[in-house]
């Protein structure tokens, strides 16, 4: 069966559920494709009788890395809605005994998030009263070759397995059953299952249970016909698949199905077809109802291809916007695509709790665009589109393909920072250009003989696994790796971030979205849609050709990189710190305070030519002694603190006024020839001289004395600075940074002379109360369900 997943276009998973027959290789070559054939009085044979029970172990595989191991970790982010359409058909087959009085039950595992217990599987399959089958769903072309190799590993035991997904789906669908891939399938006596199993899936169970089933099961050839999914079993979700994912509360379902556009590296329209096909809105009301009396769900994923193409959208939103009337809440993200909404589409989406679009924009370069088939997309109309769901307190992530036709590693570079500077999206998604089985540009790259690389599992759009014209391999991965890196890189998050400060929910929401990014892209080195938290390796679990490691080799391995993965995350921890000191939703407060200090100390910084010294003072520093250096460093120090009070300024001023001693110390102290250190004094000291005669000291403490009982916590201005380059009051850990640096620097050099113990037990209380701090906002941030304008 196919089924949506919670992906976007190109790395969409569809599920599907089947079990093998135990027919010869020969006969599952050459035997034609079928449909169940279906008994209008009964489904199964008298040799069913034997079988008390009937159990359905439904299966998510991952896929390998590129060591070889299954790509698993301790918490999923995405799960699988494959798993749930499987799961809420099968409860549906139970529920109407359409077999009989034998009993059904179901196991679901995603391999994303949990370890397949294949030993506890084979023992169940041993109860002699029990059938038993494996299905591998939802499998995507990247995952074949690990749902291959599982799939000989059960039917190794005599295990009835089945294999369906977009990857088979699409390969027949295009290319027919006679590829290797398939072909393979059939020798090992694998079920296949081609298209979607509505209206089916009851039919192929009972073949199974006949000991009648078939090598091959496709329904999606004709898309003018497929399966109307308006009144088809709900979606029900696996509590304990649930129990291994980082938000247990996520829920997701598709909508519809199909999508009206022609894009060439899609294949959707060639599974799933181009006529939209809808649940009805009254199916996905009482479903959102269910989830959230029984499991609390209230979050969704809405993994249409393309909800804002539906018919039924207007009434899809009243349904769930009175839903929240009866106190049902939920909030959702959803795919859609960049051409013009329907009238009050984006005003009723966010109304009925629509917290992030995810949008196809592929690419900013109207060439690129043409070439792929994306006409809908105009890139002068970006701007606006994504300023009309801002306008509506939505985020907006985009997806984004590097290697279209008309790249080149210079030209993404630029036009990834367009991307930032001027469409300015919340969120990016990039993917290689991967020719996927079941789309046109795969079809026509096979017919023009086109080099692709044959490992399929190298298909998951952060491998190149074709010739582009205009860029290496290398280059490729490189424009790739860079984008990741630009637009998640600290500058931009802040600025993103800073937009929505006045939003704490969808602050938080993006804030925690760019943490499961980062790690999975910079850090583990996965793409984030198919990565959780923690990456987990089992040794004896590796793809073939590839050696088993002793267990010490293996454990001294996985050390070292866990190692270095703690060592990346405190990184990436003083890293968020520094963005969320930076950006954090402040109250009014807060805000008209520090606007107003800002404002003095602007003042006061610009009569005294403080952002002058530092600039001169850092191009000349490096050129001066050490002791030199010592001298002078407090009052680099100096200049970026904040001043709260009256007694913050008079002891600022008596401190930066001692200044003019200290040059002339070091006039008299060092022979400085005529080098650019004794311009810099006579420099420094004229800037000194001139900026002490402007002061307007009595009016500034009088603005002080005025903030008496107006300053906010002490522990919200722990961290506040002042820039005087910028000049602008921030919130960083930046002296944190630099006095840690330097004690390092002081201790390596063994100067232990000038090692401060008092200040680094300061300094270390501060980033012990820091982390703390920033935890509990991040933790806080969870238990925040609903976006501040519902909860009004």
């Amino acid at each position: 069966m196919i089924v949506p997943f919670s992906g976007e276009r190109r790395r969409r998973k569809r599920g599907a559920e089947m079990t093998p027959s135990g027919r010869s290789a020969a006969l599952a070559i050459k035997e034609p494709m079928h449909q169940c054939a279906e008994s209008q009085q009964t489904l199964l044979l008298p040799q069913a009788n034997k079988y008390r029970t009937l159990r359905i172990v439904l299966v998510k595989p991952s896929q390998y890395d590129d060591d070889g191991y299954v790509t698993r970790f301790w918490k999923g982010v995405l799960p699988s809605n494959t798993l749930s359409v499987l799961r809420g058909l099968t409860e549906d087959i139970k529920e109407r005994r359409a077999l009989g009085d034998i009993a059904i039950q179901v196991d679901t595992f995603d391999e994303v998030a949990e370890k397949i217990p294949v030993a506890q599987i084979v023992k169940w399959s041993r109860h002699p009263s029990t059938k038993l089958v494996v299905c591998l769903v939802g499998v995507q072309t990247t995952q074949f070759p690990r749902a291959l190799a599982m799939g000989k590993q059960f039917r190794e035991y005599g295990i009835d397995v089945m294999i369906g997904g977009f990857h088979t789906s699409g390969t027949i669908n295009m290319l027919g059953d006679q590829g290797p891939d398939i072909q393979e399938l059939y020798r090992e006596s694998i079920v296949v299952v081609s298209g979607e199993v509505e209206g089916h899936w009851e039919g192929i169970l009972a073949d199974l249970l006949n000991g009648q089933l078939k090598p091959l099961y496709s329904f999606a050839q004709d898309l003018k016909n497929l399966v109307d999914i308006e009144k088809a079993p709900l979606p029900v979700i696996s509590p304990k698949t649930m129990k291994h994912f980082a938000r247990p509360n996520f829920g997701t379902v598709e909508t519809s199905r199909g999508c009206p556009f022609s894009c060439s590296f899609c294949t959707i329209i060639n599974v799933q077809g181009r006529m939209m096909r809808e649940r009805s809105p009254e199916a996905i009301t009482d479903l959102i109802r269910r989830n959230f009396s029984e499991r609390g769900i209230n979050f969704y994923f809405f993994t249409d291809d393309n909800f804002a193409r539906k018919k039924w959208w207007r009434e899809t939103f009243e349904s769930i916007i009175r839903l929240r009337e009866e106190g049902i809440k939920i909030t959702f993200m959803m795919q859609v695509d960049l051409a013009h909404k329907p009238q009050d589409f984006v005003r009723l989406a966010a109304e009925a709790g629509c917290t992030q679009v995810f949008v196809g924009m592929e690419s900013v370069n109207p060439d690129n665009l043409k070439a792929q088939g994306k006409g809908q997309n105009k890139v002068d109309e970006y701007q606006a589109i994504i300023r009309e769901w801002h306008d509506v307190a939505v985020a907006v992530h985009v997806a984004y393909i590097i290697g279209l036709p008309f790249d080149t590693k210079a030209q993404v570079a630029l036009d990834i920072q367009y991307l930032i500077d001027e469409i300015q999206a919340d969120q990016v998604s990039f993917f290689m250009l991967t020719p996927m089985p079941g789309a046109q540009d795969h079809l026509e790259m096979i017919e023009r003989g086109e080099w692709m690389d044959p490992d399929f599992n190298k298909r998951d759009s952060f491998h190149p696994t074709t010739r582009h014209p205009h860029m290496t391999a290398e280059e490729w991965t490189s424009a790739y790796e860079a984008a990741w890196k630009s637009f998640y890189g600290k500058e931009n998050l802040t600025k993103v971030l800073s937009r929505w400060s006045h939003d704490p929910y969808t602050y938080w929401n993006l804030f925690n979205l760019y943490v499961w990014y980062k790690n999975a892209a910079l850090i583990e080195k996965q793409h984030p849609m198919v990565a959780g938290f923690f990456r987990l390796k089992d040794r004896l679990t590796r793809r073939s050709g590839f050696s088993i490691d002793p267990l010490p080799v293996h454990l001294w391995k996985r050390t070292k990189e866990i190692c270095r993965l703690f060592v990346a995350w405190a990184r990436f921890v003083k890293e968020m710190e520094e963005i969320w000191l930076q950006t954090r939703p402040r109250s009014e407060r807060e805000r008209q305070f520090f606007d107003e200090v800002q404002r003095i100390q602007g003042e006061i910084w610009q009569t005294l030519k403080i952002a002058e010294w530092q600039k001169a003072y850092s191009d000349v520093k490096t050129a001066m002694p050490a002791k030199a250096r010592a001298l002078l460093d407090p009052f680099e120090e100096l200049s970026s603190k904040l001043l709260l009070s009256r007694n913050d300024l008079n002891a600022f001023l008596k401190k930066w006024g001692s200044l003019q001693a200290k040059i002339q110390t070091l006039q008299r102290g060092w022979a400085w020839g005529d080098g650019p250190a004794k311009k810099w004094l006579e420099q420094i000291q004229a800037l000194h001289r001139d900026a002490w005669q402007g002061m307007k000291v009595h009016e500034w403490q009088a603005v002080y004395s005025g903030f008496k009982g107006r300053l906010p916590s002490r522990l919200d201005l722990r961290y506040a600075r002042f820039d005087a380059l910028s000049n602008r009051m921030v919130c960083s850990r930046q002296d944190l940074n630099t006095f840690q640096t330097r004690t390092r620097g002081r201790l390596s050099g063994m100067r232990f002379w000038n090692f401060q113990p008092f200040r680094f037990a300061g300094t270390f209380f501060k980033e012990f109360l820091l982390i703390i701090t920033f935890a509990r906002s991040v933790f806080a941030s969870f238990r925040s369900e609903l976006p501040r304008a519902i909860q009004q």
